[in-house]
């Protein structure tokens, strides 16, 4: 199967960025604002991007500090593709790093556009379920797509069972 080069960029350059550079080093320069940090990235997968870049601190009731940080990615034009990457590491912790992404999906029953939730842990991929609905704003959906992850680390909502 051929990949696309937005593909590559989500599911093979930038896991491959996290784990040469190290997700510390990554995460500073998204906290940093520092865009010229990706210009390789992009080059590498032949895109030409401007990312929004999100980027906050959450704290659980167990104590875990975490530092999130969220990027727009081209546009999606082929299912598999994602909207945005996004990431968590703890901060007293230099081991701990999750790397999700926000995919594009068609759902052919009801002929709509959805996006998912996925993991990428090492080579393994994990649709973890639906995502939040993007409305082209990008402040907001970078802060659902957080909400949407983070719900998985720091449970806020009881479900039954």
């Amino acid at each position: 199967m051929a990949m696309t080069p937005a593909y590559a960029l989500a599911h093979v350059f930038l896991p491959n960025l996290l784990k040469l550079k190290g997700h510390a080093t990554v995460m500073s320069a998204l906290e940093r604002r520092d865009l010229i940090y990706f210009d390789p990235l992009w080059a590498q997968a032949h895109v030409a991007h401007n990312p929004f870049v999100y980027t906050e601190h959450r704290e659980s009731l167990a104590g875990d500090k975490f530092r999130i940080a969220t990027m727009s990615l081209p546009t999606p034009t082929e299912m598999g593709e994602a909207h945005m990457a996004g990431i968590a590491i703890k901060a007293n912790d230099p081991v701990f790093l999750r790397y999700f992404t926000l995919e594009h999906d068609f759902v052919l029953a009801k002929k709509a556009n959805r996006t998912v939730l996925c993991e990428r842990s090492g080579q393994k991929h994990t649709r973890i379920g639906d995502g939040p609905s993007l409305i082209g704003n990008n402040e907001p959906d970078a802060r659902a797509f957080v909400d949407c992850f983070m719900e998985l680390m720091i449970p806020t909502k009881v479900t039954k069972r």
